[in-house]
This record gives structure tokens, sequence and C-alpha cells, in this order.
């Protein structure tokens, strides 16, 4: 990958134009079960909640795409998880809530402190309660909201990599001792902690793609993170083809799950747009399928071998 300065301004300059997006409609909702420590399953259901951008422009990310382009207006995410709510139907008890706006939940500019009493308020009936937010924001108000939450809080925070040289060239501003110290306050707080992982980190050499993905989920669990998801890397955000970067294939995915699997701790991986890293339109469809098993159960599966490209 090419060595250029990467900032803001820069990144921001490459974009292609955001969606438009109504800040009183939530982007959208999910339910899918999600393996919990004790080897049981919780049914979550993820609310995609339409806020203000974040202000870090990590060189890797597309989900601006789905914010507004000025501050999250008072009392559009209260509505937005009413309506959210309504349509889901009947909560199954116990179920989680994982509330992901793209940006950061404890940022006042993308959550309106004065929204908390009612989000609290429609976030009593779950058990856990996911939101995500960066490093670095981790601090008082972060803690107050878990006290006052019914359920326990879980943060989703994005390590991203450990490798020592891309870190710091992801303007994600962030560093290791950063997330450590973030992670540190949560679980002195009683808090649960979710960790993202890059596959296929800018920055880090495609051959050592797979190693450096593992070293950071060690990382991750060893700060005490229960759940770690490993995530490819999209392409399509105009910083990253500008860095001439090479995008990870499916079967470094595999073998990074593959390698997790024996690690004390959950580790998923995101198949979100997955198909596009598969270079063999025959075995694609089954080789996500396994992953998407092996995630479920955290339980290996051995490859099959596919007679059109010979991948096993």
């Amino acid at each position: 990958m090419e060595t250029a300065a990467v900032s803001s301004g820069w990144v921001r300059s490459l974009r292609a134009p955001r969606r438009t997006i109504d800040p009183w409609q939530p982007i959208g909702t999910l339910w899918e079960e999600e393996r919990a420590p004790d080897g049981g399953f919780l049914p979550a259901l993820t609310v995609f909640l339409a806020g203000a951008e974040c202000p870090f422009t990590c060189v890797f990310c597309d989900l601006w795409r789905e914010t507004l382009e000025g501050p999250t207006p008072p009392g559009a995410l209260p509505e937005q998880l009413r309506k959210a709510l309504a349509a889901a139907g009947p909560l199954p008890t116990p179920a989680a809530l994982k509330l992901y706006n793209a940006s950061n939940f404890f940022e006042p500019r993308a959550v309106p402190a004065g929204d908390e009493d009612e989000i609290l308020a429609l976030a009593a009936p779950f058990a856990r309660v996911t939101v995500e937010c960066h490093p670095r924001l981790i601090g008082d108000r972060c803690l107050r909201f878990a006290e006052r939450l019914a359920g326990r809080l879980e943060v989703a925070m994005g390590l991203e990599t450990v490798h020592p040289e891309a870190l710091p060239r992801l303007n994600k501003g962030l560093t290791l001792e950063d997330f450590d110290r973030a992670a540190s306050t949560l679980r002195q707080a009683g808090i649960g902690l979710r960790a993202f992982v890059l596959v296929g980190c800018p920055f880090v050499p495609p051959e050592e793609t797979v190693e450096w993905a593992v070293r950071s989920a060690v990382h991750a669990l060893e700060q005490g993170a229960e759940r770690v998801s490993l995530i490819p890397v999209r392409g399509g955000n105009g910083a990253l083809e500008a860095l001439g970067f090479t995008p990870p294939r499916l079967d470094q995915l595999e073998e990074a799950l593959e390698r997790c699997l024996s690690l004390s701790g959950i580790v998923t991986a995101d198949l979100w747009d997955a198909r596009r890293f598969a270079g063999c339109a025959e075995c694609a469809e089954g080789r996500l399928a396994r992953l998407e098993r092996m995630s479920r159960s955290g339980r290996l599966e051995a490859r099959g071998e596919c007679a059109v490209c010979g991948k096993s």
C-alpha cells in the first residue's frame, strides 16, 4: 500500500455523495441469535439508527454513508427506537438490544444528552444493551448510563489492529494505550466489551493479514472483551483505492476465524457483503455458510474442496 499522508480532509475529499437519511426513521432492524459465554443463545435485535457522523475519519470507514450531515436532532433517536420496537412486535424474554448509530453513543453531537431518559426507558425490557463508541469517548457519561440502565451495558469498540505501524496511520486518533485504558474502565465498572478487529487492515502487508488479525483478537480478549468480531475491510470509500489497498480474500477470513476459535472467548466473522471477497462463484455460498455456522457454534468445521478452484 502506498505511504501517502492520510488526513481527515483528504479522506473526505475522495468520498462519493452520501445517502439522504431521514433522522426520524430508523435505517433498519435485524433479529439474530447471538451465542452467549455460557454456550446458550440470546435473541438480539439490532436497530440501525440515523444520526450524526463520527468525528473520527478513519481511512477505511464506509459508515458515513448512513449518517446525517449535521448533528442528530433532539428527540430523533427515541422516535426511531419507538418505531423500531413497534415494528419488532412482541419481545422474547430475555433478549438483547444493539443500538448502532454508525458513530459514538457517548458523543453529544451524535446522541443528545437530553434523549437518554427516553432511550433508557425504551431499552428497559432488554437484558443486555450494546452501543458503539470510540475508546477515547469512554468516560463519565458511559458510566452514568450503565448505572441507570435496567439491563447490562455492553460497549462495542473498534480495536482494528495491534500492528504498531498500521494503527497510527488509520486516522482513527487511537493508540493501543487508549483502547486498553477504555477496556479497563469498562471492566472495572462491570460493563461488557465487544471488540471489532479488521481482516485486511490498511497498511498491514497482505501476506500478514491473518497473523495480525489473530494477534489483535488475542489482545482484545486479554483486555476483557467477551466477544470479538472479525470484519473484512470493504473498499469503495475512495481513500482506500487511492492508497492502493489490497482487499482481503475470503480464505484469509476463513483462516483467521479458524485460528481464533481455539481462543478463550467468542470470536465471530462479520459476513455482511462478504460475498465480494470470494474469488470463485462455485464454492462461495458453501464457504460463507460454513463461516456462519462456525460463528454461531464456535466449533471448527472441516473445509471442503472445490472442484473448480481447488480451494479447500
